[in-house]
């Protein structure tokens, strides 16, 4: 296993940031019609993956690096809903997707 660089973590840091800027972006695309959005969404999720990609050639394991995004961003998107869309977060959407990323978690970890 590669170890944790200060380059690998800001790259990791870095493609978590531009995928959940891609999704906070979506609701402003208006299903791909309003063009600057969209464009701005595609471009963040393009970096986001592209940065993942360069993780993975650097030495990163992928059941190491896909879960950890798989739980990372989408916690970041349900906060970034809740700040600046006014989603309500319900005890029971929070608690399934804290039991969602134990298990995505646990199954990464077994050999």
């Amino acid at each position: 296993m590669v170890s944790l660089t200060p380059t690998i973590i800001a790259m990791l840091a870095a493609s978590v940031v531009f995928q959940v800027i891609g999704l906070s972006l979506m609701p402003l695309t208006k299903g791909l019609t309003e063009i600057v959005p969209s464009i701005g969404c595609g471009l963040a999720f393009l970096a986001g993956t592209g940065l993942m990609a360069r993780l993975l050639h650097s030495g990163i394991n992928l059941g190491v690096l896909l879960p950890f995004v798989a739980a990372i961003v989408p916690l970041c998107a349900i906060a970034v809903g809740m700040l600046f869309y006014g989603e309500s977060a319900s005890l029971t959407k929070l608690s399934l997707l804290v039991s969602a990323c134990l298990v995505i978690g646990f199954a990464s970890s077994i050999a």
